[in-house]
């Protein structure tokens, strides 16, 4: 599976590079990753609907399963703000670039208006932690744990890489996913409209 990733993925890269024309990136491809990514949720959320343990989930589970996205937000804030300890940028912006949770099409929008800079820095974190999360999720689901894997990719656990979730661990797993994305995708403006209001 990973190696089939990541085999596409450089595929698309140097298709996009050096022989897709760009009108065809800028007009064509928008629309059919979105057709792609509804037929892939389509089939995780059949599967997650024939296996019938979605709501058994929930109920056992209960508001506990909320836990898991928090402690995944309270890491990478702790981790942004070390790492301001080592690159040219105040704990502030670290953890506002890292409060993008790798939703890459919201935070640099609005870290813009402070800084162009930061803005930029968001937009690369935030794909990187996509593809990256595309890249190693059936890595961290075999060798770490499946609900670990959920957290790798941040907002995007909920929609493109959902799928790879879901066939990476099991549809139990797959719930958890779906919940740490919502979650994140909800927390992103919020965490960084506050920094933003805190000045950076």
């Amino acid at each position: 599976m990973t190696k089939l990733i990541i085999t596409f993925l450089t595929l698309g890269v140097v298709s996009g590079y050096f022989f897709i024309p760009d009108f065809i990136i800028t007009h064509v491809s928008g629309n059919l990753l979105i057709v792609g990514l509804c037929v892939m949720l389509f089939f995780v959320g059949m599967d997650l609907g024939r296996t019938g343990t979605v709501v058994e989930n929930f109920k056992k589970v209960g508001i506990r399963i909320l836990v898991f996205p928090l402690a995944s937000i309270i890491g990478c804030l702790t981790f942004a703000a070390v790492g301001s300890l080592f690159l040219p940028m105040t704990a502030k912006e670290t953890m506002a670039v890292a409060s993008g949770f790798g939703w890459y099409t919201l935070a640099p929008v609005m870290l813009a208006d402070c800084s162009a800079e930061l803005s930029a820095i968001s937009f690369l974190h935030n794909v990187m932690r996509e593809m990256v999360g595309i890249m190693i999720i059936p890595i961290v689901a075999k060798y770490i744990g499946y609900i670990e894997s959920c957290s790798v990719p941040g907002a995007a656990a909920a929609d493109v890489c959902l799928p790879i979730i879901e066939k990476s661990t099991d549809s139990d797993t797959t719930v958890y996913a779906f919940v740490m994305g919502v979650v994140l995708s909800t927390t992103v403006p919020v965490l960084v409209g506050a920094f933003i209001s805190m000045g950076l």
